[in-house]
């Protein structure tokens, strides 16, 4: 499929509003969709498990799949507004509730295939940046993951007030219009900036036999594991064992996402000063230190004052990790972009395995895993080969 905007030159506003289009749709989207599954559709926990257990799945192999096929000449202009009308049908199956035999068959693939447009557009801003802004395109990458984090911010509330004030309905009809017009922005705006003679050299690297891109493939996974099984469980933790106000999880949320975002920057200056794989260490160390002292942790301001850690993980793992990837993998960072968010898919659904641990009696021993887990990942990244200093 040829879009209208794949011969335009393309400009730095236009990757902004569909960035923040994609980022912002997936934000509203995904929150409340066990809850919906649950109070809306009646399906019991088991039942939800094993879809959120089978949509990963679907997931990765959709993402990984376009990918290979994107750096070989797919236009990714046309992929981002394929992706985007899945968006579409996908918040139209979710408003019909549907049975669970149609969600875990039409309903894997439509909510499996919207995750598509997230690494394509970092993906061509990458290329586009290389190309048009040159020195500055890790800083313009990082303003683009910003922005992704702030959606994440400020989503997840807007979606649960649309929903809990208004209707599920509502916030899916809210969903299908936002990813409508991404689809529309994509197909009129977003330029084809895929070198060709890159795409055909590209048909030949076999990324699975670089060693080093596997074991930071696994060296993210670990990390994402560790973190991702606090996520989940900390809400538990903080006010069923620890006993502290309801209030304090989301303020623990709040400031890590609030300190998120310079601290991106911060990484990016860095990254280009004593090199990328520095800094993701340093960030996998960061966390390993968080959970750490999450054991020692007993009060809300001492939950509030080790958010630091965890923020400093996310913008110099989660952003760099990404940058980390395409810098290994620069002929084809379509596939290398999708190897992060596969990476980081893959740990969440294992991080979410641990969470069986706390029929021990505390959640700590997840965290105690989480540790060991962490430093294993840390190892890994340590024996990455090191990319070229970025300029």
């Amino acid at each position: 499929m040829q879009t209208l905007g794949a011969q335009r030159k393309g400009s730095i506003p236009t990757y902004v509003i569909i960035c923040l289009l994609i980022t912002a749709s997936s934000s509203l989207f995904n929150p409340v969709l066990s809850f919906y599954l649950n109070t809306e559709l009646g399906f019991s926990p088991l039942h939800i498990s094993l879809f959120f257990v089978l949509l990963p799945i679907a997931t990765i192999l959709i993402v990984q799949t376009v990918a290979r096929f994107s750096d070989m000449g797919l236009q990714r202009p046309s992929i981002i507004c394929i992706a985007s009308l899945f968006g579409v049908a996908a918040s139209l199956l979710l408003y019909s509730r549907p049975s669970y035999l149609v969600l875990c068959t039409v309903g894997l693939v439509c909510l499996g295939s919207y995750p598509v447009s997230f690494p394509q557009i970092f993906a061509s801003a990458r290329e586009y940046a290389i190309k048009n802004i040159k020195r500055g395109s890790l800083m313009f990458t990082t303003f683009l993951r910003s922005l992704a984090s702030l959606s994440w911010v400020i989503g997840p509330p807007i979606s649960y007030g649309i929903a809990l004030g208004g209707s599920f309905d509502l916030l899916f009809m809210v969903t299908m219009g936002m990813f409508s017009l991404c689809c529309l922005a994509s197909f009129l705006f977003l330029p084809n900036v895929l070198d060709k003679s890159v795409a055909d050299k590209s048909r030949h690297i076999a990324w699975w036999k670089n060693g080093s891109v596997m074991m930071l493939f696994v060296g993210i996974a670990c990390m994402f594991t560790a973190f991702s099984s606090y996520m989940t469980t900390m809400p538990l933790y903080v006010t069923q064992e620890l006993k502290l106000p309801e209030n304090t999880p989301g303020f623990m949320l709040s400031l890590a996402a609030g300190l998120e975002i310079p601290l991106m920057f911060l990484a990016a200056r860095l990254s280009k000063a004593i090199g990328l794989k520095v800094v993701v260490i340093a960030g996998a160390c960061s966390l390993l230190v968080f959970l750490v002292l999450l054991h020692f942790a007993q009060t809300q301001a001492h939950m509030l004052w080790i958010q630091f850690f965890s923020a400093l993980y996310i913008a110099f793992v989660a952003s760099m990790g990404m940058v980390f990837f395409q810098e290994l993998l620069p002929t084809i960072p379509g596939q290398a972009t999708s190897l992060y968010i596969n990476a980081s898919t893959s740990g969440q659904i294992a991080g979410g395995a641990l969470i069986s641990l706390a029929s021990s009696g505390s959640y700590l021993i997840i965290y105690e895993v989480g540790c060991g887990i962490a430093a294993l990942g840390i190892l890994l990244l340590c024996l990455v080969k090191k990319p070229p200093r970025l300029s």
